[in-house]
């Protein structure tokens, strides 16, 4: 995935957008691709925006993306179409705020169709739990929409990297293992505390073809980067 690439574009809402800072999974992603690959000088560049929806990344993304010509692509979306569904007393997630799923279904894989027409490699990451109670209402209807990921990212033959797994294992773990239910990986049920974004950052790059080895050759390299 990574031979050859020099421009990385990353594409998201407010946890893409807050990544790039110290210990973000943007951040940490960026370190260490330049410190893996410093003969292809890679960029990396952020292109989050907090409180975007499929919508609104289909709207800007003609100059947020194709016009920076990404080598590699990542897409992640999906949080803020099924959240904001639940605002305002919709507490089964039909709100007007919300992206019905074949909306959603329809903007990702323009997305995707769009990236590849330029001759962009694209990486398609589901989206991340909202708030950490799996048996949620919001975690159930998330489910279809990873689902839709998963099929887009088939059907385009890119990488669907499922970040739902790794938390779930652990946030799992961590309740039946200490009985405590606070937040984990979260600083407030959505967006990351410095666990969550390095668990984004490995899973990322495990699907990238990253080994463990070769992460853990250059993670002190990178954690000591201010």
């Amino acid at each position: 995935m990574l031979q050859g690439v020099h421009r990385v574009v990353m594409l998201g809402d407010s946890i893409t957008q807050f990544g790039d800072g110290y210990g973000g999974y943007v951040w940490m992603t960026r370190l260490f691709l330049q410190k893996l690959y410093p003969d292809q000088n890679i960029e990396l560049i952020n292109a989050g925006i907090s409180g975007n929806k499929s919508t609104d990344m289909l709207a800007r993304y003609q100059t947020d993306v194709l016009d920076k010509k990404p080598d590699l692509l990542t897409i992640s979306v999906g949080v803020n179409d099924v959240w904001h569904g639940f605002y305002d007393n919709h507490p089964m997630g039909d709100g007007p705020k919300g992206i019905p799923l074949e909306d959603y279904k329809r903007n990702v894989d323009e997305m995707v169709t769009k990236a590849q027409a330029i001759g962009s490699r694209v990486v398609i990451l589901s989206a991340t739990p909202i708030y950490e109670d799996f048996g949620n209402r919001e975690n159930a209807k998330a489910a279809a929409y990873n689902g839709a990921l998963k099929d887009i990212a088939r059907r385009h033959h890119v990488p669907f990297v499922d970040y739902q797994r790794p938390f779930r294992d652990l946030i799992g773990a961590y309740r039946r293992t200490t009985g405590a239910r606070d937040n984990l990986l979260t600083t407030d049920g959505v967006h990351m505390n410095p666990q969550g974004y390095r668990v984004m950052t490995h899973t990322l790059l495990s699907a990238l073809g990253i080994s463990p080895e070769a992460r853990a050759a250059v993670e002190p390299d990178v954690l000591k980067q201010k």
